[in-house]
């Protein structure tokens, strides 16, 4: 099972990530009943515009120049793609639309947490000096991790 990308093809995945997550988040955010809870969906799509403008802008700056990671690197990101519900975000499979509150915030969850971990594997591929902004991203997705976590618990008393 070997899924490979160019390091294109990953940075284009990271710009459509962070398309579907302000969709999903804005979807979540008109289905809220709780003031909060609208606050809480308006600031992750918020977090996701500017994660979309970051990932952009590196696109735009770097094109296809970024660099060229070994395959085992481009093999580990494919595999988080292929393998998890990032997949099924990039297809469009995942949409708040169709779920419950508490799936909704697991789905939420799962991609928060496997966002991470593209992230961090996609960093050998950035120039050094653009890094800082994929670390901020990461840092950013963590704590949407643990704010979708606190939220799952108190609106539905259900543990992660």
């Amino acid at each position: 099972m070997a899924f490979r990308f160019a390091p294109s093809e990953i940075l284009n995945m990271a710009v459509e990530l962070e398309r579907k997550g302000i969709a999903f988040y804005e979807d979540l955010k008109s289905r809220a009943t709780r003031e909060d809870g609208k606050r809480m969906f308006q600031f992750l799509a918020d977090e996701e515009r500017r994660h979309l403008e970051t990932f952009t802008r590196l696109l735009e700056e770097t094109g296809e120049t970024l660099i060229d990671a070994s395959g085992e690197v481009s093999q580990y990101l494919g595999s988080i793609v292929e393998t998890g519900v990032l997949s099924k975000v990039l297809r469009g499979e995942v949409s708040a639309e169709n779920m419950g509150l508490s799936e909704a915030l697991s789905a939420g969850i799962q991609v928060e947490k496997e966002s991470i971990l593209f992230y961090q594997g996609f960093l050998p591929f950035v120039p050094r000096e653009k890094q800082a902004w994929v670390e901020e991203v990461i840092a950013e997705e963590k704590r949407h991790f643990l704010r979708l976590v606190g939220l799952k618990e108190e609106l539905t008393g259900e543990a992660v």
